[in-house]
């Protein structure tokens, strides 16, 4: 458990295929609307995925200062920006209030870099834009005449564990306010033909809304998304100071990889178990597991398999959901999704359904609050992610209590 300076969550910017902006990405979580639809980033005629999580109608203009140059960015650089700038408004942050002579903190988690850009003949500013640390530096550079800027990447576990490095620094005391969370935007030809060659995509083009089916009977792999969602991560103390509400604490996190004698995502039992010793937790405390979920054949059952070895009985008793129904599987930027809306859950007191989960199969039959959301008393969630190259992080949300 963070015990020195607690960590809270005062600030949310999202740009996913559901929605920009927290309002719309968490109305369409609770209706179960998904964000799937065809491609239109390039031509896809040739492939036998023709649908993805698009972030449509994005204006980088509308978000980003003329002064760096907007149209020379990486598109994920620009969601990253964009993301940053929501969070700060969400957080009543003005950029004054970000800057301070120890400099402002920005931890990003991406899993790739920029393929677009690569893909193209080269330019000018093509060497800086495609670099993975370009998103994390164009934030930097927005908000703060001295940034200190890292970048993580581990796959679809990244921007979780941008987040809980950004909560270490605010246990350690180095600092109040730091920016955390992940972008990404790598739905490229390239992409695409690689996931279809190790059979990750879902083919179901003539029903793109419902491609996306987490743990449901009839699903056929993911569905490949980009987007972008950064938490402004405050000291508790600094943001009851200025009077912000923060959405939730992060108590503990941890990241385990999958043991090499075993399948893919069984590291995923020991990083939740560990989060909540860390987090001074029991699965007795857990009122709801936001689960990584990608809608994948085989993953979706390990973890299945995965939380009932933990949670033994409770696992028949305690709520799964998961958001990649509506947003898709985002990549690097999943892990901060999934805390973004797990933090909304515990404002609303309300759990956002798994979209398109129908029916269950015989290993998948754990309560995925189907169809609708739920209104429940959610104090304290585990959020779940493994990402490409065997990694698998887990994070435990509480509610904070009242001043």
């Amino acid at each position: 458990m963070y015990r020195n300076h607690r960590p809270v969550i005062t600030g949310i910017g999202v740009l996913a295929a559901n929605g920009i902006g927290t309002d719309e990405f968490w109305s369409t979580l609770r209706s179960g609307s998904s964000g799937i639809g065809p491609i239109t980033l390039f031509d896809a005629s040739d492939l036998p995925c023709k649908i993805a999580g698009e972030v449509r109608d994005f204006d980088p203009e509308a978000y980003i200062d003329s002064k760096l140059k907007p149209k020379r960015m990486a598109r994920f650089s620009q969601f990253g920006v964009a993301a940053s700038r929501l969070a700060a408004e969400d957080a009543m942050l003005a950029p004054e209030d970000l800057q301070s002579e120890e400099g402002l903190h920005i931890v990003l988690g991406v899993s790739t870099t920029d393929l677009d850009t690569v893909a193209k003949p080269p330019r000018v500013h093509s060497a800086v834009s495609a670099v993975p640390h370009a998103a994390t530096s164009a934030i930097g550079y927005m908000f703060s005449t001295r940034p200190i800027l890292t970048t993580l990447s581990d796959g679809c576990a990244s921007s979780l564990d941008a987040i809980n490095l950004a909560a270490m620094m605010i246990n350690e005391g180095r600092t109040d306010v730091v920016l955390a969370g992940g972008a990404e935007a790598a739905l490229t030809h390239w992409m695409f033909e690689s996931m279809l060659k190790c059979k990750k995509c879902s083919t179901r083009n003539d029903d793109p809304a419902g491609a996306s089916r987490p743990f449901d009977r009839d699903r056929d792999f993911g569905v490949m998304a980009e987007g972008a969602a950064i938490l402004v991560v405050e000291n508790l103390r600094h943001a009851r100071s200025r009077g912000a509400t923060p959405y939730a604490e992060i108590i503990g996190a941890a990241s385990r990889a999958d043991p090499a004698e075993q399948s893919e995502g069984s590291g995923m039992g020991p990083a939740m178990a560990n989060a909540m010793t860390n987090a001074g937790c029991t699965t007795e405390d857990i009122d709801l597991i936001s689960a990584h979920g990608p809608s994948d054949i085989e993953m979706d059952r390990t973890e299945t398999d995965v939380i009932k070895d933990v949670f033994k009985d409770l696992a028949y008793k305690t709520p799964v959901t998961s958001i990649k129904g509506a947003t898709g599987c985002p990549m690097g930027a999943g892990g901060a999704m999934q805390v973004a809306a797990s933090a909304l859950t515990i404002k609303h007191q309300e759990i956002s359904p798994t979209a398109n989960h129908d029916e269950g199969d015989e290993h998948c039959d754990l309560d995925y609050v189907p169809k609708k959301s739920r209104l429940a008393e959610i104090n304290t969630v585990l959020v779940n992610t493994h990402g490409f190259g065997r990694g698998n992080s887990s994070m435990v949300l509480r509610q904070v209590e009242a001043a």
